[in-house]
């Protein structure tokens, strides 16, 4: 008996127990979850790059805040603007965990929340980007777009605040101008289609491309070059990017040296460029009176782009010779010829006025023309009647049995009186030399004056019938008739 009181008395105490701490951790976790609740999130649940799944919402914030520090010593926010890119200071940003934690959604992918000073940004794009004026609206603008791309937390975030959203006064940022040469109407109507073409962000813009998508075919290459050259004089003073760009086989007329830009559609020879900023430019070009003027408009550029053309290296022609046979004597210049050019063409980079780079952009070679002269295929020879044989062409002087030639005066060939050079042979047969100069070979009643020629052969007299002149010269001679020898000494046949 007593044992069955003891087991009922123990059973209740136990049970009355086990209600009690049951009813006490029910209330406890029921005040916990209804007027004292913990937050936590969710599974697959991210804030930046932090896996918070499961994790107390206390616990994620002072984990994030003893990050925050080392985050900003650390942290890089590069910011580009057109053609330059500065490191914002890190220094005053903050972090808003509050907000961070109270935007997070369970099982998703979330963003810090980011705080930047619009007075840090102001003197930030002062100082960096002085080309451009940005009004208050514009900075509160930019700061917003610097906290946006700071909401991964990332070490390094790069953000450009130059795209067509920005409200930055455009102005024209390159032109340029020369004569032409535009006579045609398809190359007014292609300038007409080019005139206000916009040139988009990060885009790569052909000529022929452009043409053939306009169906402008009614221009010839030559004047398709004067136009690509007046975009390609524009193009040089910016940051974009040479593709493709040729020059002619002839230093051009109108065209300033190293601003050319051939264009042969038959040899798909193009004009291609690309536009490496995220904001977009207007490309204006047109004819004024003799001129064609072209310029773009767009967002300032932070630095100054200019041509720059090296020292130009004359090339000298050479001389061609050419024997035709339709040129008996003499020569015939068929190509005077012209000097050619070498140069470097470079981009000038300045920053404030002061020099940053010269960039290297191309060595124009235009070759020199070639000074042509033809000749005939073979020379004619003059033999007077001294023997000596007279090349027409060069001047130069033979003796068919001599051992020199030199050239002289051939002014009057048979007379020997004349000249100024010598030459040395044998003498004629039986000794006797022939003379030309106031005495006749077969006798006669003139009077002459005494020759003397010199020579290196063996002098002889020759006594004229009826004549009072005395001749006494050196060399070969030849009675009768003049016979043509050619340069080897051998007799021509009639």
């Amino acid at each position: 008996m007593d044992n069955k009181v003891f087991g009922t008395t123990f059973l209740a105490i136990i049970l009355s127990a086990f209600l009690f701490f049951g009813v006490a951790n029910a209330g406890a976790l029921a005040v916990d979850k209804w007027f004292f609740p913990v937050e936590k999130f969710g599974d697959n649940t991210y804030i930046g790059a932090t896996d918070v799944s499961n994790m107390e919402v206390t616990e994620a914030k002072q984990l994030f805040a003893g990050r925050v520090e080392s985050w900003k010593q650390s942290a890089q926010l590069i910011v580009t603007y057109q053609d330059a890119t500065a490191n914002y200071p890190l220094d005053n940003a903050q972090i808003l965990l509050d907000e961070t934690v109270q935007q997070a959604q369970n099982g998703s992918q979330n963003n810090f929340v980011f705080q930047l000073s619009d007075a840090t940004t102001q003197t930030f794009l002062a100082e960096q980007f002085p080309a451009a004026v940005f009004s208050t609206e514009q900075i509160q603008s930019v700061t917003a777009k610097l906290e946006e791309s700071l909401h991964n937390g990332q070490a390094e975030t790069r953000v450009t605040i130059s795209d067509d959203n920005l409200s930055v006064e455009r102005e024209v940022v390159s032109s340029v101008s020369f004569n032409h040469n535009l006579q045609s109407k398809g190359a007014q109507t292609a300038l007409a289609a080019l005139n206000g073409f916009q040139i988009a962000p990060n885009a790569q813009f052909s000529l022929i491309g452009f043409l053939d998508e306009q169906d402008l075919q009614q221009v010839s290459d030559q004047e398709l070059t004067e136009i690509a050259s007046a975009i390609y004089g524009v193009i040089l003073q910016s940051n974009f990017i040479i593709d493709e760009r040729s020059i002619g086989t002839k230093i051009p007329s109108s065209i300033p040296l190293g601003q050319e830009a051939a264009i042969n559609r038959a040899l798909n020879v193009d004009f291609v460029f690309t536009n490496p900023n995220d904001s977009s430019f207007i490309l204006n070009i047109g004819t004024n009176g003799t001129a064609i003027e072209a310029s773009m408009t767009g967002l300032p550029f932070v630095y100054t782009y200019s041509v720059q053309i090296g020292e130009q290296e004359e090339v000298k022609p050479r001389l061609i010779k050419q024997y035709s046979a339709f040129v008996s004597n003499g020569s015939t210049v068929k190509e005077t010829g012209a000097d050619g050019v070498r140069l470097n063409v470079g981009r000038l980079i300045l920053a404030q006025g002061e020099e940053l780079e010269i960039e290297p952009i191309s060595t124009d070679f235009y070759p020199p023309t070639h000074r042509i002269e033809v000749y005939p295929l073979t020379s004619t020879e003059v033999v007077p009647e001294g023997g000596e044989i007279i090349d027409s062409v060069t001047g130069e002087v033979t003796n068919p049995g001599g051992t020199e030639s030199t050239t002289g005066d051939t002014a009057d060939p048979s007379t020997g009186t004349d000249g100024t050079g010598s030459s040395s042979g044998d003498s004629g047969s039986n000794g006797n030399g022939s003379s030309t100069d106031g005495s006749q070979p077969n006798g006669g009643t003139t009077n002459g004056p005494e020759n003397t020629n010199s020579g290196t052969g063996n002098a002889g007299n020759n006594n004229n019938a009826g004549g009072s002149g005395k001749d006494n010269s050196t060399g070969s001679g030849n009675k009768g008739s003049d016979p043509t020898y050619d340069k080897g000494g051998n007799i021509i046949n009639p």
